[in-house]
C-alpha cells in the first residue's frame, strides 16, 4: 500500500471507491454490483481497474465468495470512515430542517386566502422557521 500516497486523485474515478466498499461488504461481484446499480461485467471491470491502481489482487476468489487481501483490509479501514463522512455530509445538505433553513418559498394565493390564512402562517413560520422567506 506504500504506493497509494503517490496517486494523483484528479486522475482517479472516485466511483471505484464505492465499488471497493460494496465488494468489501458483499464479498461478491454480482451482489455488490446489484447493490450499487452496476452490472456484473461493469463491477468486474471496476475491480480490474482497482487492482491495477492499487497494484494488488485485493480479493481472492474462494468457495465462500471473495476474500479480501491484507492490503484490501487495510485500505478499507482507512476509506470506510471517509466514505461514511462524505455520505453524511451529502445527506445532511439534502435534509430539510425548517429551524435552520434560509430558503425562500413562493406561494400563490387569492386575496381572501392571503387575508385569512397568511397571518397565522407567518406567525407559525416565525416560531418554527425564523429564517425562511415567503414571497406571495
Amino acid at each position: 500500500m506504500s504506493n497509494i500516497h503517490h496517486i494523483n486523485l484528479a486522475g482517479i474515478d472516485l466511483n471505484l471507491l464505492v465499488v471497493f466498499d460494496a465488494l468489501m461488504t458483499d464479498k461478491s461481484v454480482t451482489r455488490a454490483g446489484a447493490r450499487i446499480g452496476l452490472s456484473q461485467p461493469a463491477t468486474s471491470n471496476a475491480l480490474a481497474r482497482l487492482r491495477s491502481l492499487i497494484n494488488d489482487d485485493l480479493f481472492i476468489r474462494t468457495a465462500a465468495g471473495l476474500r479480501p487481501t491484507p492490503t484490501a483490509i487495510a485500505l478499507h479501514q482507512q476509506l470506510r470512515p471517509a466514505l461514511q463522512q462524505i455520505q453524511a455530509a451529502l445527506l445532511e445538505e439534502s435534509t430539510f430542517n425548517p429551524a435552520t433553513s434560509d430558503r425562500v418559498f413562493a406561494i400563490g394565493m387569492s386575496d381572501y386566502v392571503e387575508f385569512t390564512l397568511l397571518p397565522n402562517l407567518m406567525q407559525k413560520l416565525q416560531t418554527l422557521a425564523p429564517r425562511i422567506g415567503v414571497q406571495i
